[in-house]
């Protein structure tokens, strides 16, 4: 993975800390005007819709990224790794894999695309 790629996926956790913290203004600033979240379970959310609910949440778990790597295609850029999921209510931890595209919009990147799938052979 060459210094760009490495870069791009160190772009990653600021989107899940932003998540965890519910940063509204980091996540409407980071995330493309046409972001799309994929959730684990097929259901897609815009940008918007995708980020009230966080803003709801009374208690958001930590989101835990591992193994991120990432690789570029112009101004798009790919990255995907291990993203843990965990409760501080006693709820089992998550066990995903993730998915998130990029793309270089006046020279910063922006995740345009997000999805997550159950790592079954993680647990």
């Amino acid at each position: 993975m060459n210094d760009e790629a490495m870069a791009l996926a160190g772009l990653d956790p600021k989107m899940d800390t932003a998540m965890a913290q519910q940063d509204r203004a980091t996540l409407e600033s980071l995330l493309a005007d046409d972001f799309k979240y994929t959730h684990s379970n097929g259901m897609t959310q815009a940008k918007q819709e995708f980020i009230e609910p966080i803003m709801a949440r009374v208690d958001p778990p930590q989101r835990i990224l591992s193994e991120s790597v990432g690789e570029l295609h112009g101004d798009i850029g790919v990255t995907r790794g291990n993203l843990d999921v965990v409760y501080s209510d006693g709820r089992p931890r998550l066990l995903f894999r993730y998915v998130r595209v990029y793309r270089n919009i006046d020279g910063e990147w922006h995740p345009i695309s997000h999805r997550t799938l159950y790592a079954k052979d993680r647990e």
